[in-house]
């Protein structure tokens, strides 16, 4: 501020009524020239002090008690909106490299803008990057600039924008590159638009030649017939899309803790509603089976179970139909990944530190000797799961059970990385993009209760015996598949734990809870349970204690199963293609 503010003077009231004044200092290629007067606001008091916040935000003491945030930018602002407790203004100065004309929340954290060149963005107010997720053009063959817009009252991702040339686009922001509708509404600059907020598909229109047109903006005609018209399931799906969106909203308010699970139970509900209509709409088409699986897949990730299940036996049933349905079925192409020269990602290992190998112990043995107390290898016990009878989970097996189901994976070779994220595909998609092709980017369906959502892979594995000699009966069982090369980093679990290997190898490390001060625990709360170590190329200027931290180690092949105790760290490496299961018991 050194360089725009001159000086700071609070006056004694001189006049009735108390102002700030805004004042433009010179220019530095002019001399001797006083400030001009820009404009004044009047304020509820007597001005005691001003105090600057940032380089064009300040605030005011005044008499009556009351503090004022006032703005030094030259700039005229042209709008305003608020959606509690956001609020948002917009203006002329040159933010988004020209004036924005019109502005409108889309979601709690997402605003949508349109500027004077035409240019319509979508903002994460979450990001702390300056750039828009979303970008598109009112018009491709000219700069025409948006005059207004406003948010469809049930579904947020539906937007209508007005043009300076007269026309009325309809955007979804979730496929915001192409316009929905475009219609002409006048050929005058479109001044104002605004949709009913009651009954969404009335649309309301004022132009600069001062006509105000009323629009249908949904047309919802009625009919005698039994069966729905494509149109009527259209506008339907558009109804249940809008309640989706609403529950979204409540589930993602506050932690996932403590969201009730009445709202989760209903986005299951709305979402079976959906894939019936999917179905009904592309009952000729695949992609109505591929859209109701999707549905039935959100409805499972973000809903609870309903109906016995139906949802699940849904999905399952159109999965199978799609795999049948495929003209070419394609060839097991696992084993060619596995055929790569793989001696390089093999660790030097000691044989004093390898973990020790038990052959199906008893329950009493286990128990005794140890449960608590170590952990161990165990072998033969996956003997008997059908999972490991001829390599059932073939990537070809795997696509025929499950190919279609929409999966959550991470993005990142390690949850601890930058650069790491969550996704949302196909079970298909994934095993292209990441299993069958080399990835400088890692994909893994890590810790996700894959066995819930797609019951006919449990019956694929058994719950090893071990696990009911807990205090609880409830066993929480996760997948992890995904390339060589995955990462877990050294972390320790509340829980007791079998990491049980049904395809592939995965090099591990381990450590016990009393040498944690040698293991660097990340101090923010989030992460406490992870060390700050890489492992496998430690910073030893950073952490000069890891190296004196005593460990076991093992290669975890095929048909083991390792079990940690409780508050053991550990660390994963996937040394080939691999797919786990791991059982949490207390």
């Amino acid at each position: 501020m050194a360089d725009r503010v001159c000086a700071k003077f609070v006056s004694k009231k001189i006049r009735k009524q108390n102002e700030v004044s805004f004042w433009n200092t010179i220019q530095p290629n002019e001399q001797n020239i006083d400030p001009v007067l820009v404009s004044t606001v009047p304020v509820s008091g007597d001005v005691n002090d001003i105090a600057f916040y940032d380089t064009s935000t300040f605030f005011v003491a005044l008499g009556n008690g009351s503090i004022a945030m006032m703005r030094s930018t030259k700039a005229p602002a042209t709008g305003v909106l608020c959606q509690s407790p956001e609020i948002a203004s917009i203006g002329e100065d040159d933010a988004d490299s020209c004036s924005l004309n019109a502005a409108v929340f889309t979601s709690q954290n997402e605003i949508f803008t349109g500027n004077s060149r035409g240019m319509i963005k979508l903002w994460d107010l979450r990001s702390i990057s300056e750039k828009p997720i979303l970008s598109t053009s009112l018009s491709e063959d000219s700069e025409v600039g948006v005059t207004s817009m406003d948010r469809h009252p049930f579904q947020g991702h539906i937007v209508a924008v007005g043009g300076y040339d007269g026309m009325l686009t309809v955007y979804d922001m979730r496929k915001a590159q192409t316009p929905v509708t475009v219609m002409e509404a006048s050929d005058n600059c479109l001044n104002d638009l605004r949709f009913h907020p009651e009954r969404a598909d009335h649309l309301f229109t004022a132009s600069e030649s001062g006509a105000v047109w009323h629009w249908m903006y949904l047309e919802v005609r009625n009919t005698s017939s039994a069966q729905f018209s494509e149109t009527d399931c259209s506008t339907l799906l558009l109804k249940i899309d809008s309640a989706l969106h609403y529950v979204w909203e409540q589930l993602h308010t506050g932690q996932w803790k403590d969201v009730d699970p009445e709202w989760r139970k209903l986005y299951s509900y709305v979402s079976l509603f959906k894939a019936l209509l999917c179905l009904e709409l592309g009952k000729d088409e695949g992609s109505g089976l591929v859209n109701a699986i999707a549905a039935c897949d959100m409805g499972l990730i973000m809903g609870e179970p309903i109906l016995d299940g139906l949802l699940s036996n849904i999905a399952d049933i159109l999965n199978e139909k799609l795999w049948m349905l495929s003209e070419t079925k394609r060839a097991i192409q696992e084993n060619q990944k596995e055929h790569e020269d793989s001696n390089g990602c093999y660790p030097q290992m000691n044989k004093e530190n390898f973990v020790e190998t038990v052959h199906v112990p008893s329950i009493e043995t286990f128990l005794l000797d140890i449960m608590d107390k170590k952990p161990v290898v165990i072998t033969g016990v996956m003997d008997s799961w059908p999972a490991m009878s001829e390599s059932r989970w073939s990537v070809d097996y795997l696509r025929k059970v499950a190919g279609y189901r929409t999966v959550p994976i991470e993005i990142g070779s390690k949850y601890t990385d930058d650069a790491w994220s969550q996704s949302l595909t196909t079970v298909n998609e994934f095993i292209d993009n990441y299993i069958l092709t080399s990835n400088a980017t890692a994909g893994y369906l890590a810790q996700y209760q894959l066995f819930q959502q797609i019951p006919q892979l449990k019956k694929d594995i058994l719950v090893p015996d071990y696990c009911y000699l807990g205090t609880c009966d409830e066993i929480q069982v996760n997948a992890w598949f995904g390339p060589r090369g995955t990462i877990s980093p050294l972390h320790y679990d509340p829980d007791h734990n079998f990491l049980s290997q049904v395809v592939g190898s995965k090099y591990i490390r381990l450590y016990s809870e009393e040498v944690t001060s040698s293991l660097y625990p990340h101090e923010q709360d989030l992460l406490f349970n992870t060390s700050q170590v890489d492992v496998e190329h430690p910073d030893l200027e950073h952490f000069p204690l890891f190296p004196s931290a005593p460990f076991l180690e093992t290669i975890l092949e095929s048909g083991s199963m390792l079990y940690l105790p409780p508050r053991m760290w550990h660390y994963v490496r996937s040394l080939s293609t691999s797919f786990s299961v791991s059982f949490w018991w207390k």
